[in-house]
Protein backbone atom coordinates (compact mmCIF):
# COMPACT_ATOMS: atom_id res chain seq x y z
CA UNK A 1 0.00 0.00 0.00
CA UNK A 2 2.85 2.27 0.88
CA UNK A 3 4.56 1.52 -2.47
CA UNK A 4 1.32 2.29 -4.29
CA UNK A 5 1.09 5.68 -2.54
CA UNK A 6 4.67 6.52 -3.46
CA UNK A 7 3.95 5.53 -7.06
CA UNK A 8 0.94 7.85 -7.15
CA UNK A 9 2.96 10.69 -5.67
CA UNK A 10 5.72 10.17 -8.25
CA UNK A 11 3.18 9.96 -11.08
CA UNK A 12 1.50 13.12 -9.83
CA UNK A 13 4.84 14.92 -9.72
CA UNK A 14 5.65 13.82 -13.25
CA UNK A 15 2.24 14.97 -14.44
CA UNK A 16 2.64 18.33 -12.77
CA UNK A 17 6.11 18.70 -14.32
CA UNK A 18 4.68 17.89 -17.74
CA UNK A 19 1.91 20.44 -17.25
CA UNK A 20 4.40 23.11 -16.11
CA UNK A 21 6.78 22.41 -19.01
CA UNK A 22 3.90 22.40 -21.49
CA UNK A 23 2.62 25.70 -20.13
CA UNK A 24 6.14 27.16 -20.34
CA UNK A 25 6.57 25.98 -23.93
CA UNK A 26 3.17 27.38 -24.88
CA UNK A 27 4.00 30.64 -23.16
CA UNK A 28 7.33 30.95 -24.94
CA UNK A 29 5.60 30.19 -28.24
CA UNK A 30 3.05 32.91 -27.57
CA UNK A 31 5.83 35.39 -26.76
CA UNK A 32 7.71 34.43 -29.92
CA UNK A 33 4.52 34.81 -32.00
CA UNK A 34 3.87 38.21 -30.43
CA UNK A 35 7.42 39.40 -31.11
CA UNK A 36 7.26 38.15 -34.69
CA UNK A 37 3.89 39.80 -35.19
CA UNK A 38 5.20 43.08 -33.79
CA UNK A 39 8.33 42.86 -35.96
CA UNK A 40 6.22 42.18 -39.06
CA UNK A 41 3.97 45.11 -38.21
CA UNK A 42 7.00 47.41 -37.88
CA UNK A 43 8.36 46.24 -41.24
CA UNK A 44 4.98 46.76 -42.89
CA UNK A 45 4.75 50.25 -41.39
CA UNK A 46 8.24 51.11 -42.63
CA UNK A 47 7.35 49.81 -46.10
CA UNK A 48 4.13 51.84 -46.11
CA UNK A 49 5.95 55.00 -45.08
CA UNK A 50 8.65 54.41 -47.70
CA UNK A 51 6.14 53.80 -50.50
CA UNK A 52 4.04 56.80 -49.50
CA UNK A 53 7.14 58.98 -49.79
CA UNK A 54 7.59 58.03 -53.43
CA UNK A 55 3.95 57.44 -54.36
CA UNK A 56 3.49 61.21 -54.19
CA UNK A 57 5.35 61.30 -57.52
CA UNK A 58 3.12 58.60 -59.04
CA UNK A 59 0.81 60.94 -60.92
CA UNK A 60 0.48 63.17 -63.95
CA UNK A 61 1.79 66.69 -64.46
CA UNK A 62 4.70 66.74 -62.05
CA UNK A 63 7.37 69.31 -62.80
CA UNK A 64 10.96 68.91 -63.90
CA UNK A 65 12.17 70.25 -60.56
CA UNK A 66 10.23 67.39 -58.90
CA UNK A 67 12.03 64.92 -61.17
CA UNK A 68 15.36 66.38 -60.08
CA UNK A 69 14.36 66.10 -56.41
CA UNK A 70 13.20 62.50 -56.93
CA UNK A 71 16.44 61.53 -58.67
CA UNK A 72 18.54 63.03 -55.89
CA UNK A 73 16.42 61.25 -53.28
CA UNK A 74 16.85 57.92 -55.05
CA UNK A 75 20.61 58.37 -55.38
CA UNK A 76 20.82 59.07 -51.64
CA UNK A 77 18.58 56.08 -50.81
CA UNK A 78 20.60 53.70 -52.97
CA UNK A 79 23.83 54.85 -51.35
CA UNK A 80 22.49 54.30 -47.82
CA UNK A 81 19.99 51.44 -47.94
CA UNK A 82 21.34 48.89 -50.41
CA UNK A 83 24.03 48.14 -47.84
CA UNK A 84 21.18 46.96 -45.60
CA UNK A 85 20.08 44.42 -48.21
CA UNK A 86 17.34 46.41 -49.94
CA UNK A 87 17.03 46.36 -53.72
CA UNK A 88 18.28 49.49 -55.47
CA UNK A 89 15.55 51.83 -56.60
CA UNK A 90 15.51 53.03 -60.20
CA UNK A 91 13.89 56.11 -61.68
CA UNK A 92 13.99 57.11 -65.34
CA UNK A 93 12.43 59.68 -67.60
CA UNK A 94 12.15 60.02 -71.35
CA UNK A 95 12.16 63.34 -73.19
CA UNK A 96 11.64 63.64 -76.95
CA UNK A 97 13.98 65.59 -79.23
CA UNK A 98 11.36 68.21 -80.10
CA UNK A 99 10.69 69.02 -76.44
CA UNK A 100 14.41 68.89 -75.66
CA UNK A 101 15.11 71.57 -78.29
CA UNK A 102 12.39 73.81 -76.87
CA UNK A 103 14.35 73.98 -73.63
CA UNK A 104 17.12 75.94 -75.31
CA UNK A 105 17.65 79.61 -76.11
CA UNK A 106 19.35 79.04 -79.46
CA UNK A 107 18.25 75.51 -80.41
CA UNK A 108 21.46 73.97 -79.01
CA UNK A 109 21.22 71.74 -75.95
CA UNK A 110 24.00 72.14 -73.41
CA UNK A 111 22.44 70.36 -70.44
CA UNK A 112 19.84 67.79 -71.53
CA UNK A 113 22.10 66.14 -74.10
CA UNK A 114 21.58 62.38 -73.71
CA UNK A 115 21.15 61.26 -77.36
CA UNK A 116 18.74 58.44 -76.48
CA UNK A 117 16.49 60.85 -74.63
CA UNK A 118 16.37 58.45 -71.66
CA UNK A 119 17.75 59.53 -68.28
CA UNK A 120 18.09 57.51 -65.08
CA UNK A 121 19.04 58.44 -61.54
CA UNK A 122 22.64 57.76 -62.59
CA UNK A 123 22.43 60.76 -64.97
CA UNK A 124 21.54 63.30 -62.31
CA UNK A 125 24.99 64.87 -62.55
CA UNK A 126 24.36 65.38 -66.26
CA UNK A 127 21.47 67.62 -65.28
CA UNK A 128 22.60 69.31 -62.09
CA UNK A 129 26.31 68.65 -62.27
CA UNK A 130 29.03 67.78 -59.83
CA UNK A 131 31.00 70.50 -58.02
CA UNK A 132 34.14 71.96 -59.60
CA UNK A 133 36.28 70.06 -57.10
CA UNK A 134 35.08 66.83 -58.74
CA UNK A 135 34.89 67.81 -62.40
CA UNK A 136 37.94 70.08 -62.48
CA UNK A 137 35.91 72.38 -64.76
CA UNK A 138 36.93 75.92 -63.86
CA UNK A 139 34.78 77.56 -66.54
CA UNK A 140 31.44 76.81 -64.94
CA UNK A 141 29.41 74.51 -67.15
CA UNK A 142 27.39 72.52 -64.63
CA UNK A 143 24.51 73.96 -62.65
CA UNK A 144 26.08 73.59 -59.22
CA UNK A 145 29.23 75.24 -60.51
CA UNK A 146 27.24 78.14 -61.94
CA UNK A 147 25.34 78.68 -58.71
CA UNK A 148 28.64 78.66 -56.82
CA UNK A 149 30.11 81.05 -59.35
CA UNK A 150 27.32 83.65 -59.48
CA UNK A 151 24.91 82.78 -56.68
CA UNK A 152 21.45 81.40 -57.41
CA UNK A 153 19.82 84.84 -57.45
CA UNK A 154 22.10 86.06 -60.23
CA UNK A 155 21.86 82.77 -62.14
CA UNK A 156 18.11 83.29 -62.33
CA UNK A 157 18.77 86.84 -63.48
CA UNK A 158 21.07 85.56 -66.22
CA UNK A 159 18.32 83.27 -67.48
CA UNK A 160 15.64 85.96 -67.44
CA UNK A 161 17.86 88.54 -69.15
CA UNK A 162 19.41 86.21 -71.70
CA UNK A 163 18.07 88.06 -74.78
CA UNK A 164 19.55 91.32 -73.56
CA UNK A 165 22.85 89.65 -72.71
CA UNK A 166 22.97 88.25 -76.24
CA UNK A 167 22.42 91.76 -77.64
CA UNK A 168 25.20 93.17 -75.46
CA UNK A 169 27.58 90.46 -76.64
CA UNK A 170 26.68 91.24 -80.28
CA UNK A 171 27.10 95.02 -79.96
CA UNK A 172 30.86 94.92 -79.49
CA UNK A 173 30.95 97.08 -76.38
CA UNK A 174 34.27 97.52 -74.60
CA UNK A 175 35.06 95.55 -71.46
CA UNK A 176 34.71 98.65 -69.26
CA UNK A 177 31.40 99.58 -70.88
CA UNK A 178 30.04 96.08 -70.29
CA UNK A 179 31.26 96.11 -66.69
CA UNK A 180 29.58 99.48 -66.11
CA UNK A 181 26.35 98.35 -67.76
CA UNK A 182 26.05 95.21 -65.63
CA UNK A 183 27.00 97.10 -62.46
CA UNK A 184 24.29 99.70 -63.13
CA UNK A 185 21.48 97.51 -64.47
CA UNK A 186 22.01 94.07 -62.89
CA UNK A 187 23.89 94.88 -59.68
CA UNK A 188 26.17 91.86 -60.12
CA UNK A 189 28.53 91.38 -57.15
CA UNK A 190 31.53 91.22 -59.53
CA UNK A 191 32.51 92.75 -62.84
CA UNK A 192 31.68 90.80 -66.00
CA UNK A 193 35.39 90.63 -66.74
CA UNK A 194 35.88 88.80 -63.44
CA UNK A 195 33.39 86.15 -64.58
CA UNK A 196 35.39 85.47 -67.72
CA UNK A 197 34.01 88.16 -70.02
CA UNK A 198 30.70 88.69 -71.77
CA UNK A 199 30.99 85.60 -73.98
CA UNK A 200 31.51 83.35 -70.97
CA UNK A 201 28.62 85.02 -69.16
CA UNK A 202 26.44 84.46 -72.24
CA UNK A 203 27.48 80.81 -72.37
CA UNK A 204 26.62 80.40 -68.69
CA UNK A 205 23.32 82.20 -69.19
CA UNK A 206 22.33 79.83 -72.00
CA UNK A 207 23.10 76.82 -69.83
CA UNK A 208 21.13 78.11 -66.86
CA UNK A 209 18.26 79.15 -69.13
CA UNK A 210 17.96 75.53 -70.26
CA UNK A 211 17.97 74.40 -66.64
CA UNK A 212 15.18 76.84 -65.75
CA UNK A 213 13.16 75.64 -68.73
CA UNK A 214 13.68 72.01 -67.75
CA UNK A 215 12.35 72.68 -64.26
CA UNK A 216 9.17 74.01 -65.90
CA UNK A 217 8.53 70.88 -67.97
CA UNK A 218 5.69 68.48 -67.17
CA UNK A 219 6.01 64.72 -66.69
CA UNK A 220 3.56 61.84 -66.36
CA UNK A 221 4.42 58.72 -64.36
CA UNK A 222 3.95 55.82 -66.75
CA UNK A 223 5.14 52.78 -64.79
CA UNK A 224 6.00 51.44 -61.35
CA UNK A 225 7.36 48.18 -59.95
CA UNK A 226 7.43 46.73 -56.43
CA UNK A 227 9.83 44.23 -54.87
CA UNK A 228 8.09 40.85 -54.56
CA UNK A 229 9.79 40.09 -51.24
CA UNK A 230 9.74 43.41 -49.41
CA UNK A 231 6.79 45.13 -51.09
CA UNK A 232 8.91 48.26 -51.55
CA UNK A 233 8.67 50.44 -54.63
CA UNK A 234 11.80 49.81 -56.71
CA UNK A 235 11.14 51.41 -60.12
CA UNK A 236 9.40 54.49 -61.50
CA UNK A 237 9.22 55.66 -65.12
CA UNK A 238 8.20 59.06 -66.45
CA UNK A 239 7.58 60.66 -69.84
CA UNK A 240 7.97 64.39 -70.52
CA UNK A 241 4.79 65.86 -72.01
CA UNK A 242 5.87 69.46 -72.60
CA UNK A 243 6.90 72.76 -71.10
CA UNK A 244 4.62 74.68 -68.75
CA UNK A 245 4.52 78.29 -67.72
Amino acid sequence: MENASKALIIAGGVLISIIVISAFVLGMGAVADFQESRSNAEVEQQTLEFNNLYESYNRKNIRGNDIISLMNRVVDYNARKTADGYTEMQVSFTISDDIRKKLTFDNTNRLIIEPTGVYTEENIDDIVGAPTSITGDSSGGKIRNLENKYGQKYCNQLASEISNIQDIADEGMSTSEIDDYFATNYKFPKKVSQYGGINQVLKDAKLYYEYVQFKRTYFNCTGTEYDNDTGRLIRMEFVCTGIGV
